[in-house]
This record gives structure tokens, sequence and C-alpha cells, in this order.
């Protein structure tokens, strides 16, 4: 009865339940995508189809560093007027950048099949596209998650996760193999923009009286722009970090055998995506002007919750890594259940980092994206020293990872030792 009364009267408990809630139905529906394309494509097309996903999570970073400085702009500046110009004017300049990647993806598109073994080089093209569609489903829906509507965010990625296993489903039963895969993605995409799109609109959200197709103004944006790149470095380190190793397979390896490992990283992110929700609320319910302890205290419940709800997951599977990959993925993926458990549990450190990095650059403490390149390069330079099998390319992530924990560690130590409270605002 208790916890269920500091429910109903914590709002930071609410809203996390909320996005919680319907960020494990989207986990679901998402990781529901894997499975049945893993039985519908062969496991060199399967790895075809994660790559493009891991090459779509980091050419979109963009995306999440411009959502990122929206939601800080919109929880942080009171002016509606205001706030809605430099959200349409990020857009804006979202939208350049995207098309830039489309025209870059059709030149280089070659290239790519040739670097990442793929059997044909039109897939490279779509997933640009598919990056076009998805910046007013993600710049608008920093709106909503600014304003703290949830519930519509979470509807949002449900309809974006839903209609992307009907369309892709669909095209590959049709025979359209991995490129039928990834226009799914692409129409899935454009179906969520709309809805998001529409209540953005509804919460005010308009161009009045700006022309609709007009460059970014830069004298509006520069202000933001030195908070937009340290955002960039910092969510770029933790994104790389959690997905490197598919692309590191994808090249060094043979078609079936980074297939096969597809599988075992599309388990393995389980615990990463389960856990994200609790990131996003927390980026909207921190607030400079706020007092230090009630920053902090935000940030110990966030940890908490982030441990209450990854670690029974991450057990699961260390108990168990063959029944899980052969429950989720089919028996073809269990030769490598092995890697299993130390690839989950270096996404839960992942996970872990991803909290912490939140929380400070919505703080704008700039010197917590330095440590992450610092942990990112030593994971890198772990994987080109030893990528001989695929375990050691885990083993390169695991021990990155927690190189990676330590430096955030001795980070937030010196900031203390210099007698710099943790949730102070300047760098």
């Amino acid at each position: 009865m208790h916890v269920l009364h500091r429910l109903r009267h914590s709002q930071f408990l609410r809203h996390n339940t909320v996005f919680f809630l319907g960020s494990v139905a989207v986990g679901a529906l998402n990781y529901l995508y894997y499975p049945v394309l893993g039985r519908l494509l062969s496991p060199a097309s399967f790895g075809e189809v994660q790559t493009l996903i891991s090459l779509f999570l980091q050419l979109s970073i963009f995306l999440t560093v411009l959502s990122l400085v929206s939601v800080n702009i919109v929880t942080n500046i009171a002016d509606e007027k205001q706030r809605n110009v430099l959200v349409l004017e990020f857009e804006r300049l979202a939208l350049i950048i995207s098309v830039v990647l489309v025209i870059s993806s059709i030149l280089s598109q070659w290239w790519l099949q040739n670097f990442l073994q793929f059997a044909s080089p039109w897939p490279f093209s779509m997933l640009a596209l598919a990056i076009v569609v998805t910046v007013p489903f993600i710049l608008r829906g920093a709106l909503l998650r600014g304003k703290q509507r949830f519930g519509l965010v979470s509807a949002g990625n449900l309809i974006a996760a839903g209609a992307k296993i009907v369309f892709s489903v669909g095209l590959v039963a049709l025979g359209l193999d991995t490129f039928g895969a990834i226009t799914g993605l692409v129409l899935a995409q454009l179906l969520a923009a709309a809805y998001i799109a529409w209540w953005a609109y509804k919460l005010g959200l308009r161009d009045r009286g700006q022309k609709r197709f007009k460059l970014p103004d830069m004298r509006l944006l520069r202000p933001e722009l030195k908070y937009g790149s340290f955002v960039l470095v910092g969510s770029l380190a933790i994104t790389l970090q959690y997905s490197l190793d598919i692309i590191v397979i994808k090249h060094y390896f043979d078609a079936h055998t980074a297939g096969l490992y597809a599988g075992i990283a599309s388990v393995g992110r389980i615990v990463f995506f389960l856990t994200a929700s609790v990131a996003q609320v927390l980026i909207s319910a921190v607030r400079m002007q706020h007092a230090g302890r009630q920053n902090t205290s935000i940030l110990i419940k966030s940890l908490l919750l982030l441990t209450g709800l990854g670690l029974p997951v991450l057990i699961c599977i260390i108990i168990a890594p063959s029944f899980v990959i052969q429950t989720l993925m089919g028996s073809s993926y269990a030769t490598m259940a092995s890697l299993l458990p130390r690839l989950s549990i270096a996404i839960f450190i992942v996970s872990i980092l991803n909290l912490l990095i939140a929380y400070y650059l919505a703080l704008r403490r700039y010197g917590i994206a330095v440590a992450a390149v610092l942990g990112l390069s030593v994971t890198y330079l772990l994987i080109l020293w030893r990528h001989q099998t695929p375990a050691a390319v885990v083993d390169g992530l695991f021990l990155g990872s927690v190189v990676m924990l330590g430096l955030f560690g001795m980070w937030i130590a010196g900031n203390k030792i210099k007698g710099g409270a943790i949730w102070q605002t300047k760098s």
C-alpha cells in the first residue's frame, strides 16, 4: 500500500511507469521483428539486416543529439514561441543533414557493398531514406517528451514497431529479402512520423508566420550548437559502444558467421532497450534550475529503476543462454550461445553508462563526454588488437565497457574532490 501511495503521488514514478510499460510493449514488438525475420531469411541475409539496423543507429545519432537538445530546450525555456521556433529550426537542420546522407549513400553504396560484403548495394540508399522520414518522428517527438507526454510518445513508438513487422514481413514474403526488410522500416517510420507530427501540432508546435521551406537560421541555433556538439560526442560514443561489434564482425567474418552473431547480438541488447526509457524520462525530469539534491535524487531513483528492470533479465540470460537463444531466435543460432552472458553483461554496463551520460549532459557537464570518448577508444583498440574470433570481439567490448565505467567513476570522483557538486551546471 505504501508503494502504491508513493506511485500515485510521485510524478517521476508515474512518468517512468507509463513510459516503461510503453517501452516494454515496443521492445517486445522490436524483438519479435528479429526472430520473425531470422526465420524468414537465411543467416547471411539476416546478418545484412542487423548490420543495416546498426548503421541506422549510428547514422541517425545526429537525430538523437538534436532531439536531446530540443528536449532540454522545451524543459528549460518557458516562452512557448521561443522554444517552438528553436525546435522547428533544429528540424530544418536535421532535414538538410539527412538529405546530405541520402546523396552520400547513393554515391558510396557500391563501396559499402564491398566493404560490408552485401549481395546488393540498394539497401544502403533505402537506409538513408529511412533517416529522412525519421526526422519529424524524432524532432517532434522531442516536444512531446519535453512536455512529459510519455503516453503519446509510447503510442508513436508502438506504431513504428508494429508497422515495421507488418511491412517488413510482407515485403520479405514477396521475395524482396534485405531490401524488403529495410523498406518496411521506411514505411513504418513514415506512418509513426505522421502520428507524432499530428500530436505535436495539437500541442502547439506550428510554423506561425514562417516560410515552410527555408534554410535553418544558424544565428538562432548557434548558442545551442556548443551544447549539441558535446551531446553528439557523448551520444555517439555510447551508440558505438553497443553497436560497434556488429560492424566489426560483418567486416572481418563470412556472411554466415556474421548472421549467427547478429542473432546473439540482438538478444544481448534486450537489456539496453528494456532500460532505455529510464534515461529518457530522466532527461525531461532533470532541470538546471532545480536544487542540487532534487536532481541527485532523480539520478539515484533512475539508477535503482534501471537495475531493478535490467538485472533480472541479465540473470536469466546468464543462467540459461542456450534456452534463451533457442526460444527467441531458433536453434540455428545456438552454436554461439556461449557468447551471450559476456555480451549481455557488457550491454548492461553500457546501459548504466547511457544513464550517467544523459544525466550529466542534461546538466551541461561536458567533461563526461571526454570520458566517454576515452572509453570508446580503449574498446576500439582492444577489438582492433584481437578480433580473430567473435569471442575475442566480445571480450574487447566487455573490457572496454568496464574501462569506460571506471573512467566515468574517476571523472565524477575528481569533480567532487575539486569541490564541485555533481549537480552543478558548469563544465
